[in-house]
C-alpha cells in the first residue's frame, strides 16, 4: 500500500476540546464537494452562518433529521402533518434564531427551492436519531465518512464538547451510505408550508409599536400568533367582536359589550383577543372572572391559540399558576391584586362568596374586565326586603 493510499484510509479523530470542528473538519471537507449526505439528529439553519458559502456551492445536499412528530400525525392528513411541523419550527429556539438572523433564513429558502439542498424529516415513534453521520464526496469523487456526537447545528460545531471520527475507507463510506439510505427511505419530504414559512420567516417586516395604528393593531398583534402561524386564523364573527370593541373604544372612551354567541363558536378567543390589544394599549391590567371549572380552559386557551400568558389565582392554596404549570409564591388573599403577569384569571366563586380576595379586588382599578357567564349576574327577584338587589357578582361588576 503506498503512503497516499494509507493516508487515505487512516481515521482521522476530531475533539472539539483540541480545535474548533468547523474549522478543523467540516469547512475544509465541504470546499468544492460534490454532494454532501448527512444524518442528523437536528438541523438547525444557524449552520449557515458557519459553511453557508461552502453548503451553497455543493451541487446534492441531503440531510436526514428528527421531526419531533408520531407517524400519526404524518400520516392523517397533509394539514395536520404541516400545522404541527410548523409549531415545532416556530417554537422558542428556532424562533428567537429567525428573528435575529433573517439573512441565513433567506438563503436557507433560496438553497431549499433550488433543488440543491433537500431536508427530509423522521417521525419520532418510527426511529428517534440519536446517531449522527455523513459522507462528503470531493470534487475529484474521493467520498470520506465522518462519525461523532455533533448535530448540523452551529451550537454544536462551535459551542458544544463533541467528538467526530473520519473514515475515508471505502468500507466505511459504504456502511454509512447505507444508514443514510434506509432513514432517507423512511422519512418525510419537508413540506412546501414550512418552506414557504422559512420565507415568510425571512422576510417579515418589524415594526415599533407606536408606528401602528388603530385599525393595524388587531392584524399585528395576531400576526404572530400560534393560530395564525399554524395555519389557522380567528373565524370573521370573532375578527369582528375585536374591531367593534376597538370601534367602542376609540368613539366612546370604553367598551361594554355582552357577548352572547352560541356555544362552541369562540367566545373565548374573541375576548381574550380584545383583552391583550386593550393590555398593549396601556389600557391597564385584564381581570377574568370565570367559573372555577374553566379557569385552567381560559389559560390554555389564551396560551396555546394566542401567545397570552395569563396567571390563575388558587383560591384554597393562595399562590399564582403561570401557564407552564409553575406556582408562584404570595403572602396570601392579599396578593390576588398582584398578578404577575398582565392578565388574571379568578374563579367567580370568590365573588359569590364574602372573601377577602373579593374586598382586595375591589380595590383594583383595572383596564378590562371579562365575566363569563355573565348571565349569573343579575337582580334578586322572589319577595322581600332585597326583592331587586343586585346579587355578589353584579354588585362587583357594578363597583368594578
Amino acid at each position: 500500500m503506498d503512503q497516499t493510499t494509507q493516508q487515505r484510509t487512516t481515521i482521522n479523530r476530531f475533539s472539539s476540546r483540541r480545535r474548533r470542528l468547523d474549522h478543523a473538519f467540516l469547512a475544509d471537507r465541504l470546499r468544492g464537494a460534490k454532494s454532501y449526505k448527512r444524518i442528523a439528529g437536528y438541523f438547525r439553519s444557524s449552520i449557515f452562518e458557519l459553511v453557508g458559502e461552502e453548503i451553497a456551492s455543493i451541487p446534492k445536499v441531503q440531510i436526514v433529521c428528527n421531526s419531533e412528530l408520531d407517524a400519526a400525525d404524518v400520516a392523517v392528513s397533509r394539514h395536520v402533518r404541516e400545522t404541527a411541523l410548523k409549531e415545532r419550527w416556530n417554537e422558542a429556539p428556532a424562533e428567537v434564531e429567525a428573528l435575529l438572523h433573517r439573512d441565513r433564513y433567506r438563503r436557507l429558502h433560496e438553497l431549499l427551492t433550488s433543488g440543491r439542498v433537500e431536508i427530509r424529516v423522521v417521525p419520532k415513534d418510527r426511529v428517534f436519531i440519536h446517531g449522527k453521520a455523513g459522507v462528503i464526496e470531493a470534487a475529484d469523487g474521493e467520498k470520506t465518512s465522518f462519525l461523532g456526537s455533533i448535530n448540523e447545528t452551529k451550537s454544536a460545531f462551535v459551542q458544544n464538547y463533541e467528538i467526530l471520527w473520519e473514515d475515508p475507507s471505502p468500507e466505511g463510506v459504504a456502511w454509512v451510505e447505507e444508514e443514510f439510505e434506509a432513514l432517507w427511505q423512511t422519512a418525510y419530504p419537508l413540506p412546501d408550508a414550512i418552506i414557504e414559512e422559512i420565507k415568510r420567516v425571512a422576510d417579515r417586516v418589524e415594526i415599533r409599536f407606536d408606528e401602528v395604528t388603530a385599525d393595524e393593531l388587531p392584524a399585528a398583534a395576531l400576526a404572530e400568533s400560534p393560530i395564525y402561524r399554524g395555519g389557522e386564523k380567528l373565524q370573521p364573527w370573532q375578527r369582528s367582536f375585536v374591531t367593534m370593541f376597538m370601534q367602542h373604544r376609540e368613539t366612546y372612551g370604553k367598551a361594554r359589550l355582552l357577548l352572547a354567541d352560541e356555544v362552541g363558536v369562540g367566545k373565548t378567543l374573541s375576548l381574550g383577543a380584545s383583552a391583550m390589544i386593550s393590555a398593549l394599549l396601556g389600557d391597564g391590567p385584564v381581570l377574568i372572572l370565570c367559573p372555577s371549572t374553566l379557569t385552567m380552559q381560559w389559560q390554555v386557551e389564551l396560551f396555546d391559540k394566542l401567545g397570552i400568558p395569563s396567571a390563575v389565582w388558587s383560591s384554597n392554596k393562595k399562590f399564582w399558576l403561570d401557564p407552564k404549570g409553575h406556582t408562584i409564591k404570595t403572602r396570601g388573599a392579599e396578593d390576588i391584586i398582584r398578578c404577575p403577569f398582565q392578565i388574571a384569571i379568578v374563579s367567580t366563586g370568590l365573588i359569590f362568596h364574602d372573601s377577602n380576595e373579593r374586598e382586595y379586588l375591589l380595590e383594583r382599578k383595572y383596564g378590562t374586565v371579562v365575566l363569563d357567564e355573565a348571565h349569573k349576574a343579575r337582580r334578586r327577584g322572589r319577595l322581600g326586603q332585597r326583592k331587586g338587589e343586585a346579587n355578589n357578582l353584579l354588585y362587583v361588576m357594578l363597583k368594578i
